[in-house]
């Protein structure tokens, strides 16, 4: 019998490869040996739906919680079980303050990520993690005319605001505004990234919800992370790993360490810890 009944796995940094596209064939083995064993897999990440990997879907993963904890899929009956969306209200305030200090910003709706005109025609020379890139530039990413259109449209089934390869100093423009108001979920994401969210959508809240729904007792779970959107994830699992690569205060926050994901810690917590 595994130890764990559920496994969490947050995506870049953490399962995939190097090139945030690939699995390698240590990670693969493992993730079909705790398949095999009876133990669930499940997607914790920061992506929205439209870019989940291929090369992780095709194991077979059951479930994903997607944009920090904002919408949850059962994959396998392609199913949405959950969703926490944005307020209008909410929208109105973070949207404006962010479009503010950055010229380039993501709108994660409905799983999908959706640009203003203005940021969309900003792709070919703005930095952007590969995966976005590859998914924008096949041109199929919806578009809204302004930030206005979409506000005054109630900003609808918006998941995430997401900020990415910007530097730290308009972040912590950003932060200042939004941070005392007490009303978002602020994360910083991979690299220069940071993720604005309802309070109370986080990657912990989902997993909790999903492994209540599941009936699945939550210390029988675990999750992998690097990041500081996973540090709420790795304290609400029954067990908190943080990769070998992962932040200080990641780590501290976990209760196990493995190494470092293009070491394949993945697989190596999987052979040591699960099965």
């Amino acid at each position: 019998m595994a130890n764990y009944d559920i496994l969490f796995f947050d995506l870049d940094g953490t399962l995939l490869g190097p090139d945030h596209f690939s699995l390698s064939p240590d990670n693969r083995r493992a993730l079909l040996a705790a398949k095999a064993a009876g133990v669930k897999l499940a997607f914790a990440t920061g992506r929205c739906r439209c870019i989940l990997p291929e090369s992780a879907l095709a194991v077979g993963f059951d479930y994903a919680v997607t944009s920090n904890g904002a919408v949850i899929d059962d994959l396998a009956a392609g199913q949405e079980l959950h969703r926490f969306a944005f307020d209008p209200a909410l929208a109105r305030i973070a949207c404006p303050i962010v479009e503010r200090f950055t010229d380039f910003y993501e709108l994660f709706a409905d799983g999908e990520i959706l640009l203003t005109r203005a940021c969309s025609e900003r792709v070919p020379v703005r930095p952007l993690p590969p995966w976005h890139r590859k998914h924008l530039e096949r041109g199929i990413s919806p578009v809204t005319g302004s930030l206005e259109e979409y506000l005054a449209a109630g900003a609808p089934r918006l998941e995430k605001i997401n900020v990415v390869k910007t530097d730290h100093e308009r972040i912590a423009r950003i932060d200042a505004e939004l941070r005392p108001m007490g009303l978002f979920a602020l994360s910083s994401g991979m690299g220069n990234g940071y993720e604005v969210a309802p309070k109370g959508c986080t990657k912990g809240a989902g997993i909790r919800w999903l492994c209540a729904r599941l009936g699945v007792d939550i210390a029988r779970s675990a999750a992998l992370g690097d990041s500081g959107n996973d540090i709420e994830m790795l304290r609400a699992a029954g067990c908190g790993v943080a990769m070998g690569n992962a932040d200080a205060a990641v780590k501290a926050a976990a209760d196990l360490v493995t190494d470092d994901y293009d070491r394949d810690g993945v697989a190596r917590f999987i052979e040591a810890r699960v099965l």
